[in-house]
C-alpha cells in the first residue's frame, strides 16, 4: 500500500496583492491575483510528513500559491502556459542563471526540460530534468516518464529502466507504457512487442492511445507472421471507429499495401457492413463533418442487409447531418423517413427526436401545418421524454406564426398538467404572460406571470432569473399600481443577487422612487451585523483525500504550472468537478467543489476555478456579495488578466466591467481556447472581424498572434470599443452586436427599434443571441458591482437617432411578441 502523507503547511513572505474598489471588504483568504512572496526563490518545496492512513488532514490557504510569481520566472511560466516555448525557455533559463536557492533551482531545471522538450531539444530535456529529479521526489513518476522520453529521443541509453519506473497506474503511466512499446519495437523481437501490446489493450480496453497500441499490435503480429485475419481486424477497426486520426490514414495505406497479398475476403477490408458504415458514421457526426456522416449514413442504407434498429439510427443521423449543415428543406423529408424507420423499429427516443426534427425543419420554410402534425405526434409518444414538453411548447410557436392565438394559449396553458415532470413549466407561463403584456391585457399577464412563480419558486437558468418578478412591476407600472411595481422589482433584486432582471429593476426603482432606491441599494451593499473582515472567508473541513500523496502532488503541479497533469490527479482522486451542466444539491460535494475552486483560484487558474461556479456550485448566487459571501463571487468573477483587459478598455473607451464581462462569457478566460467556428483566443475573434480591427496596429490576424493575449485583447478591444461608438454607449445593444452583428441588430431595430429596451431584448427571435445578451449584461453588471460598487444607468428607451428607419411593421403585431423565448434547443 502506497503511504499517506499529511498535508503540509508552506511559509510564504509576504501578503496579498491589492485590489481596487472596496477595501472594507478584503478577507486574509481573498484575493484578486495570486500572492506575490517577497523573494519567490526561498519558496521551500512541498515536503509531506508521513501520517496514519485514514487520517483527515487540513486544507491551507498556501497549498496553490504559485512557485514562478516574480521577475524572469514569471515571465517563463506565462508564456509556457501560452505554448510560447522559445519565449518561456529564455526567460527560464535567465532565472536560473540568478537563483541560489535548491529547491527553486530543481523547479526551474523541471521546467526547463518540460520546454526543451516541446522545442525537440532532447538531450537538453534529459539533462534539466536529470538534475531536477533528486530534489523533487514527490514528481518522480512525472519526471520519469518525460526524462524517459528525452532521453529515448536523443539516442541515449537508459530509457527503458527509466520508463519500467513509472506505476502504471500514475497519471502518466499509459504514456510511459507506449514509450516501452517504441523501445521494445526497435529491438524487433515481435513476439515480445506483441505481447507488450495485447497485455496494454486487456488492461485498458477503452484507454488512452488505443487506437497506437491496436496499430502497434498490428504491426508486431504482421511482422511475426501471425494470423492475417486478426492483424488486418485490427487495422481495419482503426478506420472505422477513429476514421479520422493520423493512425487511420496510416491503417489504410497498409491494408491498401497488403491487399495484393491478402485473400479475397480480408482483401475487401473496405467493404463494411450497415452497422459499420453507422460507427464510422458516428464518429463523423460527432466532429461535425456533417457531409461526410450523410454519406456514411447513406451507405448503411443502401445496404439491403441492414437491420430495423440500424435502419432507424442511420435514418435519424442522416437527416440530423442535414439539419446541422442547415439544409432545413433538404432535411424535412429525411427526419419523414426517419419517423417511418423508427416507428418499425419501435425506438421511441429516435421516433420523438425525428418527429420534433421534422417539426423544426417544415416549420422554418413556412409549412407550419406539417410541424404542427409532427410536434403533436411527438407529444403523445412518451409523455415522460424530455422532448415531450418541448414539443407542446414548439405548437405554440406554430399556432402564433399562423397568428392563432387562442391556440397559442389552449396549448401553452395545459403544459404543467400535461408535463408535470417537464422543464418547461416557467418558460411556458412566461410566454402566456408576454402574448398579454404585448397586446396590453396587463391583468391577465400579471395572472400568468404570478402562476409562473408559483410553479418555479426559484429559477436557476440565467437567462430566467428574475424575469417574472421584473415584468410584474413593470405589469404593475403599467396599471399605475407604483407601490406593487416596487414590491416586485425589490423582490426580483433581493432573489436573484447581480442577475440580469435584477440589475433592471434595480434601474426601474431608480427610475420610480429614488428613496426606495436608496434604501434598496444600502440593503443590498452593507455587510451583515456582525460581520468581522478579518475572519477567514472560507472553512473547508478537513478530509483524507488531503492528506494523500497524490493529492500533495497535484497541488505541486498547479504550483508549478502544470494544470493537466494537476487535474488528472484530481481526477483520480474524485475531487475534479463533474463533466455535465447540472446543478450539485448535495452539501458534502459543494463544500469539496467550493475547495477545489478556491485553491485553482490562489494559483491563478481562472478559468478552472470559476467554472463549477457557472453550474455546479450556486448556493453563493442565493446571497448579494457582501459579508462572507463576497469570496464566492470574487472567485465566481475573477479579476483576470485585469491590467491587460482594464488599459485596453481604458485606451478603447470602453467600460471595463464590459470588457472583462465579455472575455469571462466569451472564452471563460482560455487564452488559447479555439472554437467550432473559428473563434480564436480571450475575446474569441472571428478572422474577418479580427481582419478588419487589426488595420493600424500592426498585428497580422494570425491564429499564432490570435492566441496571444495581449495581442488578441489589442484586436477584441478595438472592435468593442467600434460598437460602443456605433451604438453611442447605449450599452445594452453592445452585447448582442458582439454576438449576431451591428447588421444584425440595425435589422432588429427596424422591426422592434420604437419598443422599451427591456421588450427589445425579449423580442431578438434567436434564443441564442437573446440569451448571449442577457448573460453577458449579468456579467458587465456584477463585475460592476461586486468591485465598485455600480449600478449601471440602462435607460429603457432606445434612442432615436440609433434606429436605422421607422420600423414597417404594428409593433403590436410583430411576430417576436409570440416567439420572443424560444425553449432552449436539444440537440
Amino acid at each position: 500500500m502506497r503511504q499517506l502523507w499529511v498535508t503540509w503547511i508552506l511559509v510564504v513572505a509576504g501578503s496579498a496583492a491589492g485590489c481596487s474598489g472596496d477595501d472594507s471588504h478584503k478577507q486574509p483568504t481573498l484575493h484578486t491575483q495570486p500572492k506575490v512572496a517577497s523573494d519567490a526563490s526561498t519558496t521551500p518545496p512541498i515536503m509531506p510528513t508521513p501520517l496514519a492512513p485514514g487520517t483527515p488532514a487540513p486544507l491551507t490557504e498556501a497549498m496553490a500559491s504559485p512557485y514562478f510569481q516574480t521577475g524572469d520566472a514569471r515571465v517563463a511560466a506565462d508564456a509556457f502556459g501560452l505554448e510560447k516555448w522559445s519565449e518561456a525557455q529564455t526567460a527560464f533559463t535567465a532565472a536560473r542563471k540568478v537563483t541560489t536557492d535548491p529547491a527553486e533551482i530543481a523547479r526551474l531545471e523541471l521546467m526547463l526540460g518540460l520546454t526543451d522538450g516541446k522545442l525537440a531539444s532532447w538531450a537538453s530535456s534529459a539533462a534539466h530534468l536529470a538534475a531536477a529529479k533528486p530534489q523533487l521526489p514527490l514528481l518522480a513518476d512525472y519526471i520519469n516518464y518525460h526524462l524517459a522520453l528525452a532521453t529515448y529521443l536523443a539516442h541515449r541509453p537508459g530509457a527503458q529502466e527509466l520508463a519500467t519506473a513509472v506505476a502504471r497506474d500514475s497519471i502518466v503511466g499509459a504514456p510511459a507504457e507506449i514509450l516501452l512499446g517504441d523501445i521494445l519495437r526497435d529491438g524487433k523481437d515481435w513476439a515480445k512487442v506483441a505481447a507488450h501490446y495485447e497485455d496494454y489493450a486487456k488492461r485498458r480496453p477503452k484507454g488512452p492511445h488505443r487506437s497506437e497500441v491496436r496499430f502497434r499490435l498490428a504491426e508486431a503480429l504482421e511482422n511475426a507472421k501471425g494470423d492475417p485475419a486478426t492483424y488486418v481486424g485490427l487495422l481495419r477497426q482503426i478506420t472505422i471507429d477513429d476514421t479520422l486520426s493520423s493512425w487511420a490514414t496510416r491503417s489504410r495505406a497498409r491494408l491498401q499495401a497488403l491487399a495484393p497479398t491478402l485473400p479475397a475476403k480480408l482483401a475487401a477490408w473496405d467493404t463494411l457492413s450497415a452497422a459499420e458504415h453507422i460507427e464510422q458514421g458516428m464518429v463523423l457526426f460527432e466532429a461535425m463533418r456533417n457531409p461526410e456522416s450523410e454519406a456514411a449514413f447513406d451507405r448503411a442504407l443502401t445496404d439491403k442487409a441492414i437491420s430495423v434498429a440500424d435502419r432507424c439510427t442511420a435514418a435519424y443521423h442522416r437527416a440530423q447531418s442535414r439539419f446541422k449543415a442547415r439544409d432545413r428543406k433538404g432535411g424535412a423529408p429525411m427526419f419523414d423517413d426517419a419517423v417511418v424507420a423508427c416507428k418499425a423499429a419501435a425506438n421511441t427516443d429516435l421516433a420523438i427526436k425525428s418527429h420534433y426534427q421534422a417539426a423544426r425543419s417544415y416549420s422554418f420554410f413556412g409549412e407550419h401545418a406539417k410541424a404542427i402534425a409532427h410536434y403533436q405526434t411527438a407529444q403523445t409518444i412518451d409523455p415522460k421524454h424530455s422532448y415531450s414538453d418541448d414539443a407542446l411548447m414548439r405548437e405554440g410557436e406554430e399556432w402564433a406564426a399562423i397568428g392563432d392565438g387562442k391556440k397559442v394559449e389552449e396549448v401553452l396553458s395545459v403544459l404543467p398538467t400535461r408535463f408535470p415532470t417537464g422543464d418547461n413549466h416557467a418558460e411556458a407561463m412566461w410566454r402566456l404572460g408576454w402574448r398579454n403584456w404585448r397586446e396590453q391585457k396587463y391583468d391577465v399577464a400579471i395572472g400568468w406571470w404570478k402562476k409562473q412563480i408559483e410553479l418555479v419558486p426559484h429559477d436557476d437558468n440565467y437567462y430566467g432569473e428574475g424575469q417574472p418578478q421584473y415584468w410584474l412591476g413593470r405589469a404593475y407600472l403599467a396599471k399605475g399600481q407604483k407601490a406593487e411595481a416596487i414590491a416586485s422589482w425589490q423582490a426580483a433584486v433581493r432573489e436573484y443577487p447581480a442577475a440580469y432582471y435584477a440589475m433592471l429593476a434595480l434601474n426601474r426603482v431608480r427610475e420610480t422612487d429614488a428613496k426606495a432606491y436608496a434604501a434598496l441599494l444600502a440593503e443590498i451593499s452593507t455587510d451583515p451585523a456582525g460581520f468581522d473582515p478579518k475572519a477567514p472567508a472560507f472553512t473547508f473541513k478537513p478530509r483524507e483525500a488531503y492528506g494523500t500523496v497524490g493529492f500533495a502532488r497535484a497541488m505541486e503541479l498547479l504550483r508549478l504550472g502544470l494544470g493537466e497533469p494537476a487535474s488528472g490527479e484530481l481526477r483520480k482522486l474524485d475531487l475534479a468537478p463533474p463533466t455535465d451542466k447540472k446543478r450539485v444539491d448535495d452539501a458534502d460535494k459543494q463544500e469539496q467543489l467550493w475547495a477545489m475552486a478556491y485553491l485553482y483560484d490562489r494559483a491563478g487558474r481562472y478559468g478552472t476555478s470559476h467554472w463549477p461556479t457557472r453550474w455546479h456550485i450556486l448556493d453563493y448566487r442565493r446571497q448579494w456579495m457582501i459579508g462572507a459571501n463576497r469570496a464566492r463571487w470574487v472567485i465566481a468573477y475573477p479579476r483576470a488578466y485585469w491590467e491587460l483587459l482594464n488599459r485596453h478598455a481604458a485606451l478603447n473607451k470602453v467600460p471595463i466591467a464590459m470588457q472583462i464581462g465579455i472575455v469571462r462569457e466569451e472564452s471563460a478566460f482560455d487564452p488559447i481556447l479555439e472554437s467550432y467556428a473559428n473563434a480564436i483566443g480571450l475575446t474569441q475573434m472571428i478572422p474577418p472581424t479580427a481582419q478588419d480591427f487589426s488595420k493600424g496596429t500592426g498585428i497580422a490576424p494570425t491564429r499564432e498572434n490570435l492566441r496571444d493575449p495581449e495581442k488578441n485583447v489589442t484586436i477584441g478591444s478595438r472592435f468593442l470599443g467600434h460598437l460602443y461608438k456605433t451604438w453611442n454607449g447605449f450599452t445594452l445593444l453592445v452585447p448582442t452586436s458582439y454576438n449576431a452583428g451591428p447588421a444584425g441588430v440595425r435589422r432588429m431595430l427596424k422591426v422592434r427599434g420604437t419598443w422599451g429596451a427591456d421588450e427589445f431584448v425579449e423580442g431578438i427571435v434567436d434564443d441564442q443571441a437573446r440569451n448571449y445578451t442577457k448573460r453577458v449584461l449579468a456579467s458587465y453588471f456584477t463585475y460592476g458591482f461586486l468591485y465598485d460598487k455600480v449600478v449601471p444607468e440602462i435607460p429603457n428607451t432606445i434612442p432615436a437617432a440609433l434606429l436605422p428607419n421607422a420600423p414597417k411593421v404594428d409593433v403590436k403585431d410583430a411576430d417576436p411578441k409570440t416567439k420572443a423565448s424560444p425553449p432552449k434547443r436539444k440537440p
